[in-house]
């Protein structure tokens, strides 16, 4: 029996409900159907460990196997059948409980199309493969698609990982013991992070905080591939985010603009947004398939854009002509996560080291060499 968790299970609804309707159906910035701007679907491709599925969408859904590059004809299904299958989908997702479930219902329905596995493989680039006949061009097109789900827990635009962590150098003339400033930060009074409480005790007391690199390699690199500047903002981004308690992309890119840490404008006023602009070009690449670990090569000229399944059960799209309005989305759209730090809390200031636990190993102050250091994790989620 196939199990997945909801946005697993979203890739199979994506399918379903694309066969079912014919249609793509380009978004607005506010995830409205636009009725006038949509693609038409007449085929789709799914993955399987040994093989490709293809789903040949006209009156009826011809089914095809291509394996070694010889196709061959297995059956022929009905829209019907999938129109009828997308509510039960739907529901199941809806109704799934824990990481990983299955949808017993519709056990029948992935027999019946030859699905034997929920996601896309890992090496691929995109979720989902389409042919669309686009309008603009006047001809088919095999474009791959990201799939960000919203019918599950809000999805992930950029996950975390240790490598995330921003590491910022402090002046080591703290004043009191390790020990003690992070026992005395562990647990700050009122609705206030530790992370919060400790940066502003580190600035309270007259201490300079410089950002001096990412704990990644790789990531730092896969930023630099994007904008040069890009390390330098996101580490900006995340000090701003916690000493001001606001995680929205949104703010969080005003306050850059309005601190102008790089100086940028030189003190004069600009209308450009540099900030902002570079911020979604990152965010735009995240959802394209950037990760912190894998070199990125910013190449997705075969990549149609993001399809999106909303909660109620609706599909849409931004497509990649539409970047500017996509961009736009994406950073009205996201906050900065708080994943787990990993301190010990018997002992502040240390990781836990039961198992069983996210060892991510930020948000405390800690010494090397002679100098005090303090690490942010930088992880992205859609609100």
């Amino acid at each position: 029996m196939i199990k997945g968790n909801k946005g697993e299970w979203s890739e199979l609804y994506v399918l379903t409900k694309l066969l079912a309707d014919g249609k793509l159906f380009q978004s607005d910035l506010n995830l409205n159907k636009d009725e006038n701007n949509y693609y038409e679907i007449t085929k789709v491709y799914k993955e399987e460990s040994t093989s490709m599925l293809e789903f040949d969408r006209d009156t009826e859904v011809n089914l095809y196997q291509i394996t070694n590059n010889k196709r061959t004809f297995l059956k022929k299904l009905t829209v019907d059948y999938f129109t009828n299958n997308c509510p039960v989908i739907l529901n199941g997702i809806i109704q799934g409980k824990g990481k990983s479930f299955s949808i017993e219902s519709s056990n029948d329905f992935l027999n019946e199309i030859e699905v034997n596995k929920l996601t896309a493989l890992s090496t691929s680039k995109s979720d989902i493969k389409l042919r669309i006949y686009d309008y603009r061009l006047a001809k088919e097109t095999d474009l791959g698609f990201s799939i960000k789900s919203l019918l599950g827990e809000d999805s992930t635009l950029f996950n975390t990982g240790v490598g995330n962590n921003f590491i910022f150098e402090i002046e080591n003339n703290l004043g009191i013991s390790l020990d003690d400033f992070n026992g005395q930060t562990y647990k700050p009074l009122g609705r206030i992070s530790k992370i919060t409480a400790r940066l502003k005790k580190i600035i309270d007391s007259g201490l300079e905080i410089k950002f001096k690199e990412i704990q990644s390699k790789q990531l730092w690199r896969n930023l630099k591939m994007i904008d040069g500047d890009l390390p330098e903002i996101l580490a900006y981004a995340l000090f701003y985010r916690w000493i001001n308690r606001d995680s929205s992309l949104t703010n969080v890119a005003n306050m850059l603009e309005m601190n102008d840490p790089l100086n940028f404008y030189d003190g004069e006023k600009s209308n450009q947004k540099l900030y902002e602009y570079k911020l979604k070009r990152f965010l735009a690449e995240c959802a394209m398939g950037m990760t912190s670990e894998t070199p990125w090569h910013g190449v997705y000229d075969a990549t149609g854009g993001v399809i999106i399944p909303k909660k109620d059960g609706d599909i849409v799209c931004f497509h990649i002509y539409d970047f500017n309005l996509f961009r736009e989305y994406l950073i009205k759209n996201t906050i900065f996560e708080q994943p787990s730090t990993g301190e010990d809390e018997k002992k502040p200031g240390y990781p836990r080291t039961r198992k069983g636990t996210k060892k991510y190993y930020y948000g405390w102050l800690y010494e090397e060499t002679d100098k005090l250091y303090f690490k942010i994790n930088l992880q992205i989620r859609f609100k």
